[in-house]
C-alpha cells in the first residue's frame, strides 16, 4: 500500500512540475506555473518520507530544522543579490547530488553494477564541477572576484581535465572497487568546475547561470536513477533540458559560442581578455567624438521632465543599474504618469539584461508594471527610430553601438538595443564607469544623448515631480550646431572614477613631471604604485630626459620616495609599452606628453622625441588646470579623446585615490 501511495505521489508531483514549466513560458499564467510546482515539490517532499526504506526520521527532522534555520536568511537577500543568491542554490544542490554519489558508491563498494557506476559517475561529475563552479560565478556576480582567468594553454588544460575525468570513470566501470581513483576523480572534477568558471567574462555570467542550473538538474536526474526515484529523474530532466535549452537562446541572443561558454572558453585564444573597466571606446569613436565637439552633454532634471511631458512616444530601457537603485517601484509611477498624458510608453527587454535571465521581467512585475509592455528586443528595435525619448535606466553593454561595428571589441556582434536611433536620448547613470563588459559605451557620445547623472531612484523621482509641476518652463537643450562649434571638449574624471578605473587595471604607467614636484606629490605617488602591485598590477614610471627642472630630477624625486629604480624606465625603452596600458597616468609632466612634436611644423616643440602618452587605452591627466607648459603651448594630449583630466593639486589627488583603493 505504502510503494502504490510513494508512485502515485510521484505522478502526481511529476504532472505538476510539466505544467508548472508550461505555464512559466507565459507571463500570464508565470504565477499560477509557480504554484503548480511548489505544490508538486511539497507531494514529492511527503511521498518521500512515506518510503519504506526509512528506518528513523531523526536525521530527516535535523537537516529540516539546519536547513530552514539557514535557507530563511539567506532567502531574504534584495533583488539585486537574487543572481548570485541563485548560483549558491545551484551549488548546494549540486553538493548535495555529488554527497549522495559518494554514499552510494560507499555502500555498494566492490559490488556496484555497471549500470550503477555509470549513473554514480556522472552524478558526481556533474555535481562536483558545478559546485565549484556555481561557487566561482556566485562570486564574479558578487564582485569579490574579478575579471577572467585566462593563460596560454589553457584550452589543452580544460582538455585534460575532461579526458582524464572521462578516463577514470570508465576505469571505475571496469573496476568499481578502486576507491582511490573514485575521490582523485572527484577531486579533478573540482578542479575542473573553476576551470570551466574562471575564464568566462562577467559580461556572459547570465548564460553562465543558466548553464549551471542545467548541469544542477543534470545531476540530480543521475541521483534519480542511483536511488531508483523517478520524480528525481523527471525533475532533473525537466531542469536540465529547460536550462540548456534557456542557455542556447541567450548565446544566441548575445551572439556567442555556446560551446565557449559551456565548456569555460573552449578554443578561444589563449591571449588575455581586454582589462575591466580600463577602457575606451576604440580610437575611430575617440577621433568622431572630437571631431563632434562636447563628447557629454548633461541634462537636469527640469530638462528631462519638459521633454517627457512634450513627448508622444517614450522606450524606456531598463538595466542592472534600476535594479541596484531599487527604483522599480518609482520607475512604475512614472510610466504610468505618462500613460495618464496620453502618450505612448514601452519598456524594450534586452535577453541579458540584468544578471540573470528575466531579472528585469520580473523587478518590473514586482512594480505593478503590465506584461504587455514589456517588448522583446527584436519586436521594439524597429520602434526606437519614431521614439520621441529613449530613456536608458542603468543599462550599459545592451546598449552600446560598438557591438555593431567595433571589431576589436569584446561585445562585438553581439544584438544590442537600437537606442542611439531614437530622437533624444536619456541616459539616467550614477557616473561614466563602464558596465559588465568593462567598456566605454558609445552612445554616451552620440549627439542625440543627454546624461542624467544621479541615483536613478532619486533622478527618476524628481523627473516625476518636475512632469506634475504646473509651472514646468520649456528649457530647450544647446542646439547640435552650437555644440559642434564649440570643438574639441575637455573630458573631466572624478576622483572616485579614476579610482575604480585604477583598481581593475593590470598594466600602468606613471608619468611625473615637474608638477609632481611642485605638489611635493612623491611620496604619494610612492605609496599609491607600492598600493597598486600589492593588487597584482604592473606599474612602471616613464622617464623623460628633461622632465622636470634639472638633469634626473624625477629619479632623485621618485628615490626618495623610495621607488625602486628598476621601474624607473628611460623614454626609448618604455614608449614601445604605452600602446599596451591600460592607463598611463601623467602626473604634473606637460610639453614631454605633447603629440604637437610629432606634427605641427609651427610649433616649437616640434621634433622633441616625446613620450608616447597618446597611444595608450586611456590616459588621466593629474594637474592643476589647463595652462600650459614651459613651452608656453596648449598640449593637444587634453583633448584627446581618450583622455580624462584629474584637477586639483596632485598630491592632494593621488593621497585620495590611494585611500578609495584601500
Amino acid at each position: 500500500m505504502t510503494n502504490h501511495l510513494l508512485e502515485l505521489s510521484y505522478l502526481i508531483a511529476s504532472i505538476l512540475f510539466i505544467l508548472g514549466l508550461k505555464f512559466l513560458s507565459s507571463p500570464e499564467r508565470a504565477r499560477m506555473g509557480m504554484f503548480f510546482a511548489e505544490i508538486g515539490m511539497a507531494i514529492a517532499v511527503v511521498g518521500t518520507l512515506l518510503h519504506h526504506e526509512i528506518i528513523s526520521y531523526e536525521w530527516i527532522i535535523a537537516g529540516l530544522v539546519i536547513g530552514t534555520i539557514i535557507g530563511i536568511p539567506m532567502g531574504m537577500v534584495k533583488m539585486t543579490a537574487m543572481p548570485q543568491r541563485i548560483a549558491l542554490s545551484h551549488a548546494f544542490g549540486a553538493l548535495a547530488a555529488a554527497l549522495v554519489g559518494v554514499a552510494e558508491y560507499l555502500r555498494h563498494g566492490a559490488h556496484t553494477g555497471t549500470i550503477m557506476m555509470i549513473a554514480i559517475g556522472f552524478e558526481v561529475m556533474l555535481g562536483s564541477l558545478t559546485f565549484t563552479g556555481s561557487l566561482i560565478a556566485s562570486g564574479k556576480l558578487h564582485e569579490t572576484i574579478k575579471g577572467s582567468w585566462t593563460y596560454k594553454g589553457k584550452t589543452y588544460v580544460t582538455m585534460v581535465l575532461l579526458v582524464s575525468i572521462v578516463a577514470m570513470v570508465a576505469y571505475l566501470v571496469y573496476s568499481p572497487g578502486t576507491t582511490a581513483v573514485f575521490f582523485a576523480m572527484m577531486a579533478v572534477c573540482f578542479v575542473f568546475g573553476v576551470q570551466l568558471v574562471m575564464p568566462i567574462g562577467a559580461a556572459d555570467m547570465p548564460v553562465v547561470i543558466s548553464i549551471l542550473n542545467s548541469y544542477a538538474g543534470l545531476a540530480g536526474s543521475a541521483t534519480g536513477f542511483v536511488l531508483s526515484n523517478n520524480v528525481l529523474i523527471i525533475a532533473g530532466a525537466l531542469d536540465g533540458a529547460s536550462g540548456l535549452l534557456l542557455s542556447i537562446l541567450m548565446c544566441r541572443a548575445m551572439n556567442r559560442s555556446a560551446a565557449n561558454v559551456f565548456f569555460g572558453g573552449l578554443g578561444t585564444a589563449a591571449a588575455p581578455a581586454p582589462a575591466p573597466r580600463a577602457h575606451v571606446p576604440a580610437q575611430a569613436a575617440a577621433k568622431t567624438a572630437v571631431a563632434e565637439g562636447p563628447v557629454v552633454k548633461k541634462v537636469t532634471v527640469d530638462e528631462a521632465a519638459y521633454l517627457f511631458r512634450e513627448a508622444k512616444k517614450i522606450i524606456i530601457v531598463p538595466g542592472y543599474g534600476m535594479a541596484a537603485a531599487q527604483a522599480q517601484h518609482v520607475v512604475g509611477e512614472f510610466a504610468s504618469l505618462i500613460k495618464s498624458n496620453g502618450a505612448s510608453i514601452k519598456f524594450a527587454i534586452h535577453p541579458v539584461a540584468g544578471r540573470m535571465p528575466g531579472h528585469m521581467n520580473v523587478l518590473l512585475a514586482e512594480a505593478g508594471i503590465p506584461y504587455t509592455d514589456l517588448i522583446e528586443m527584436e519586436e521594439i528595435n524597429p520602434e526606437f527610430e519614431e521614439a520621441d525619448v529613449a530613456i536608458v535606466i542603468g543599462a550599459n553593454d545592451i546598449t552600446n553601438p560598438a557591438a555593431r561595428h567595433n571589431q576589436s571589441s569584446p561585445i562585438f556582434g553581439m544584438p544590442i538595443l537600437d537606442v542611439d536611433k531614437a530622437k533624444t536620448v536619456i541616459v539616467c547613470k550614477r557616473s561614466m564607469a563602464p558596465g559588465f563588459a568593462g567598456i566605454d559605451n558609445e552612445l554616451y557620445l552620440n549627439k542625440k544623448t543627454r546624461m542624467l547623472f544621479g541615483d536613478a531612484k532619486d533622478s527618476i523621482s524628481k523627473v516625476l515631480s518636475g512632469i506634475k509641476d504646473p509651472n514646468l518652463k520649456a528649457a530647450p537643450l544647446v542646439a547640435e550646431e552650437e555644440a559642434a562649434s564649440t570643438g574639441p571638449a575637455v573630458k573631466k574624471v572624478s576622483v572616485d572614477d579614476a579610482t575604480g578605473l585604477f583598481k581593475n587595471a593590470k598594466k600602468i604607467i606613471i608619468v611625473p613631471g615637474y608638477g609632481m614636484a611642485a605638489a611635493q606629490a612623491q611620496h604619494a605617488v610612492g605609496e599609491f604604485a607600492e598600493l597598486l602591485k600589492s593588487k597584482s598590477a604592473s606599474v612602471k614610471f616613464a622617464i623623460h630626459p628633461v622632465a622636470g627642472r634639472m638633469p634626473g630630477h624625477m629619479n632623485v624625486l621618485l628615490a626618495e620616495a623610495g621607488v625602486p629604480y628598476t621601474d624607473l624606465i628611460e623614454m626609448e625603452e618604455i614608449n614601445d609599452e604605452f600602446e599596451h596600458a591600460d592607463i598611463a597616468l601623467v602626473i604634473g609632466a606637460n610639453d614631454i606628453t605633447n603629440p604637437a612634436a610629432r606634427h605641427n611644423q609651427s610649433s616649437p616643440i616640434f621634433g622633441m622625441p616625446i613620450l608616447n602618452v597618446d597611444k595608450a587605452k586611456l590616459a588621466i591627466v593629474c594637474k592643476r588646470s589647463m595652462a600650459p607648459g614651459f613651452a608656453g603651448i596648449d598640449n593637444e594630449l587634453y583633448i584627446q579623446g581618450n583622455t580624462r583630466m584629474l584637477f586639483g593639486d596632485a598630491k592632494d589627488s593621488i593621497s585620495k585615490i590611494v585611500q578609495g583603493l584601500k
